[in-house]
């Protein structure tokens, strides 16, 4: 099968497993039913395997499905951004660049940097997810994503269709809310923080194990997460309700807008390498290298 001439049968097949019916994936992608099960019979038949199970409440992938489905995944990707680049030559940059950002590079430079790259570039749109590595990745490494900045992952894990950058050396600190009992103290206890409720965002299993390890006393005090969110937003409003503790990057917790203060306990809580990871195609597209840099610049500027 020619990829590129049949890119787009395993764009109706992505279609089908993110909808999961062929009648949603048909609305998708914007052609009838009939024609999209023929692409689908087309696919199978080209690759001499079959894609999905019809069940009586709906389809599910085959093995070979889920064996396609990575590299299908990769190959549109990068189809995409093959087009983008192209274009760039002829009728100047466009495109659309799907990016990934972690709480700290979500909630400050990324967002920056992108209105700073629409002068330049303002012909390319931009699709900016929220979330920890630990969701991030596994999109980035499906191509569903085109970069991604946060913590790295482990060199060993990433791929070899992947490049990464360190950009700067996170610690995150305790934080709360400045009516916090605990923001006045000039020294806090491991016990004393155990006693409060938390607050984390949503899946970020790293931090929370490592706010347990890290603040579990000798006589078994252990701190509670009461309540996960999805947004920073909420997490900042629960932080100066002066219940809630949690544990930000230093950049943010700095953040005059959040008016938030960091609770003299010691140690940071977790540390690690934080800096982007993106296709290897992308290292000669303009926008995305540029948005890059500028990261890089501003995590420079504010390093603390």
């Amino acid at each position: 099968m020619t990829v590129l001439r049949n890119a787009h049968l395993l764009r109706q097949f992505l279609a089908v497993v993110d909808e999961g019916t062929f009648t949603g994936a048909a609305q998708k992608v914007a052609v009838t039913q009939p024609a999209l099960t023929k692409s689908i019979r087309k696919l199978e038949t080209e690759l001499g395997v079959p894609l999905f199970e019809r069940l009586p409440r709906g389809i599910s992938l085959t093995h070979y499905g889920r064996t396609l489905l990575p590299h299908a995944q990769r190959i549109v990707a990068e189809c995409r951004l093959a087009e983008a680049e192209l274009q760039a030559f002829g009728a100047g940059h466009r495109g659309l660049l799907k990016i990934g950002a972690g709480l700290m590079f979500g909630a400050t430079f990324v967002p920056t940097a992108i209105s700073d790259l629409y002068a330049t570039y303002p012909g390319v749109a931009f699709q900016l997810t929220a979330g920890v590595t630990e969701l991030n990745f596994p999109l980035l490494c499906a191509g569903e994503l085109d970069l991604m900045f946060g913590l790295l992952p482990p060199e060993d894990r990433i791929p070899e269709h992947l490049a990464w950058e360190p950009i700067m050396e996170l610690t995150s600190r305790v934080v709360a809310g400045r009516s916090h009992p605990l923001a006045r103290k000039r020294s806090v206890s491991a016990g004393e923080l155990a006693k409060w409720p938390w607050v984390v965002i949503q899946h970020d299993r790293e931090l929370v194990n490592s706010i347990l390890a890290a603040l579990s006393t000798a006589d078994g005090q252990t701190p509670r997460i009461a309540v996960e969110v999805s947004s920073l937003s909420s997490m900042v409003r629960l932080l100066r309700s002066g219940t809630y503790l949690s544990c930000f990057a230093e950049p943010i917790a700095a953040m005059p807008d959040f008016d938030l203060a960091l609770v003299a306990y010691g140690a940071g809580l977790m540390q690690g390498q934080a800096g982007v990871v993106y296709h290897r195609s992308l290292s000669k597209y303009g926008p995305a290298r540029r948005l890059i840099e500028l990261v890089q610049g501003a995590a420079r500027q504010r390093r603390i």
